[in-house]
């Protein structure tokens, strides 16, 4: 373990010895400096140089080349150093936007002499990179040298099928012809570089025009020989050379940024021609030029073009094409007229857009601003310069066609509306079916919530007549009762009461008081009958007034202490559901006084959403299971509460609390209270209820225990 640990230690002292030995080492070549990695670059590694100045651009640039390659640093005194100064440099190295070079360097001039000579290379060398920031030297043929500035110019070079642009940093050669000549440039390789390091253009850094040598001069315009449209790069025999071609055409039409459109004595051949300065042509033009022939995406056009001769003529008439799908690559650049119907119209930018319609291929028509709004369905007529916007290549042939083709018109006023589109487009037909079917959905949702509602007041009515229809039919009973049954009870009692009196007997006597006892009873229930079909708390549903009248009539005979519990607000229920819960509370009393013997039974009362709960609690003593079950002779009490439970669809269960008691519980299921909340009229309300302390107040929200 320690061998391995003094081995690893021996081996990171080692690698840290030789990478400072490797940054102590000096870089004496340019080379070097250009081989080191972008990491390596910025570590700052130690270079002392010698070398050449080439080329000093900008307030702090210095490029410089010795004899293996080129370099380039930075100084704080830059007016002090000229193109040929032989100098030494010492410095460290940085990373560059391409690539590795020095950073502020201390110099000494130590001669002066001739640059350098070019390295000849190709487009491709300089688009490689290989010699960037290095004395090149190319040839090619001029196509045009314009100015960039006050001090500077651009020369712009073909080479081969590709063009060069030099950056001289002097003012334009007038003295010289040298558009369409044959030159040698020498200067300093350069390009535009992205933010990836990565070359994007490359081009020449030259100091002054002698370092641009003809090798062969411009011909002279009038002699450049003159071609038709149709021979612009078709074949020959000799194939085709470098040089500028003279051609004569009429102007189409032209933009504020683009080429200027232009056709042949052949009306079926058109061109473009892009010239290297600006031109004041008109429509209708007669006009004569020379340019380079290049292929522009589909077809042959004319670049770097000057204008010989200009003569005023009248627009020409576009090629008229009945519909969309006649229009192929042929018509490239050239001047139509299409009637389409137009199958969609957006805006873009500066312009609409409209899509003409064919059978095999739709073409997009540009229009500026300004028109009249176009929409799709139209058919209309526009104007337009063709432009093939993507091409294909046969796969089993030899062909190139066009893909997508476009028209773009010169004005609004190149499209003319023919016909407007029928109302009933499928747009609006769309919408014409959507409001129908909105306003059917909301027509049958009224409905349905029609027939809800009348579903709705239809149960509450019949309710309501039941409910009137039992109301007058116990008013009508109690009437019945009183007029009859307990005027004829008052008639017989008053017949014992005499009858009393003129007993002598003692067994007669004590048969005649039983008998008025009796009768008394019998009074005694029927008034509490008449008052019971004449109780407002059930026609009102009010369950909890119910049961506190029945707890009050107990207190008032003083056989029992009846208390009534509730654990939160009871909703209204129907009369027929109170009038029933009520029965079964009294004859629940009646059983703890007769068979218990209790002194005390507490009424609770408990309604959640699913159910209302009715709980009869005595302190008597218990029951038997067996007298519950069965119904003795005589005996219909427990009988008749399971009767008046199956008619509520309730259910009733009787339990012996221990150590003593009886408690009775009822259970009336949702629907019932459902049903009831749907007919109760008006809010539920808490009756005034008996409590532990006083009869007929509010009963406390929990139940007591024995």
């Amino acid at each position: 373990m320690r061998r391995t640990s003094t081995l690893a230690l021996l081996a990171l002292s080692v690698a840290c010895l030789l990478r400072a030995a490797a940054q102590e080492t000096v870089l004496t070549k340019a080379r070097a400096v250009r081989a080191l990695s972008p990491a390596q670059a910025e570590e700052g590694r130690r270079i002392a140089l010698r070398g050449t100045v080439i080329f000093v651009e900008g307030p702090t640039a210095v490029f410089m080349q010795d004899e293996t390659s080129g370099a380039f640093f930075r100084c704080h005194q830059l007016g002090l150093l000229r193109a040929g100064d032989l100098i030494e440099i010492q410095a460290q190295s940085r990373m560059g936007l391409y690539l590795p070079g020095l950073d502020y360097a201390d110099f000494k001039i130590v001669g002066s002499g001739p640059l350098p000579p070019g390295i000849s290379a190709s487009y491709e060398d300089l688009l490689a990179g290989r010699f960037h920031y290095q004395r090149v030297s190319v040839e090619g043929v001029v196509h045009s040298v314009s100015q960039i500035d006050e001090g500077r110019s651009l020369l712009r070079v073909a080479m081969g099928s590709r063009v060069l642009d030099v950056r001289v940093e002097r003012p334009p050669d007038l003295t010289r012809a040298l558009v369409d000549g044959r030159v040698r440039v020498t200067g300093l390789a350069s390009g535009f570089v992205n933010e990836r390091r990565q070359l994007v253009q490359p081009y020449l850094r030259v100091i002054d025009w002698p370092e641009v040598t003809v090798l062969a001069p411009a011909v002279a315009r009038a002699a450049v020989p003159l071609i038709s449209a149709e021979a612009l790069l078709a074949f020959q025999v000799a194939g085709r050379d470098e040089h500028r071609v003279r051609l004569k055409g009429v102007v189409t039409s032209f933009f504020s940024q683009g080429p200027v459109y232009l056709r042949g004595e052949n009306r079926e051949h058109a061109f473009t021609a892009t010239f290297s300065g600006p031109v004041a042509v008109v429509e209708g033009d007669r006009v004569e030029l020379v340019g380079f022939p290049a292929m522009e995406h589909f077809s042959g056009s004319v670049i770097d073009a000057e204008l010989i001769q200009r003569e005023p003529g009248a627009a020409p008439a576009p090629l008229v094409l009945t519909s969309p799908d006649l229009i192929t690559g042929r018509h490239d650049a050239n001047l139509l007229t299409v009637t389409a119907t137009v199958a969609d119209a957006y805006r873009k930018d500066h312009g609409v857009v409209l899509v003409l319609e064919g059978s095999k291929r739709n073409v997009q028509a540009q229009v500026p601003e300004g028109g009249a709004e176009i929409v799709a369905g139209s058919q209309v007529t526009v104007t337009g310069i063709c432009r093939v916007e993507s091409i294909q290549n046969s796969s089993a042939g030899f062909t190139t066609s066009a893909a997508v083709i476009s028209l773009r018109a010169r004005s609004a006023q190149d499209v003319r509306v023919q016909q407007a589109p029928s109302w009933w487009t499928t747009r609006h037909l769309l919408v014409v079916l959507g409001l129908l079917l909105g306003l059917m959905t909301i027509a049958g949702l009224w409905i349905t919530a029609l027939r809800i509602q009348v579903t709705r007041q239809t149960a509450m009515l019949r309710r309501k007549i039941a409910t009137e229809a039992a109301l007058e039919e116990r008013q009508r009973l109690a009437r019945e009762f009183h007029d009859t049954l307990e005027q004829e009870l008052a008639g017989v009692s008053l017949r014992l009461n005499a009858l009393a009196t003129r007993v002598n007997d003692e067994k007669g006597r004590d048969l005649v008081a039983t008998s008025c006892h009796l009768v008394n009873r019998i009074q005694v229930e029927t008034r509490d009958l008449i008052t019971d079909l004449r109780d407002p708390a059930e026609t009102a549903g009010d369950l909890l007034t119910a049961l506190a009248t029945v707890a009050t009539r107990y207190e008032a005979e003083g056989s029992v202490r009846v208390r009534v519990a509730a654990h939160r607000p009871i909703p209204a229920l129907p009369a027929a559901i109170v009038h029933d819960l009520r029965m079964i509370a009294r004859e629940s009393i009646n059983n703890a006084l007769k068979h218990g013997r209790a002194t005390q039974v507490v009424l609770e009362i408990e309604a959640t959403m699913n159910e209302l709960k009715m709980r009869v609690k005595d302190d008597g003593e218990g029951f038997d299971a067996a007298t519950v079950l069965a119904v003795p002779r005589n005996r219909f009490g427990c009988a008749g509460m399971r009767e008046r439970c199956r008619k509520m669809k309730a259910a009733i269960t009787w339990q012996k609390t221990l150590p003593r008691g009886t408690t009775v519980e009822v259970t009336v299921p949702f629907p019932i209270l459902l049903s009831a909340s749907a007919s109760a009229p008006g809010k539920p309300s808490a009756a005034a209820l008996p409590t532990e302390e006083t009869p007929g107040k509010p009963p406390r929200t929990a139940a007591p225990t024995f």
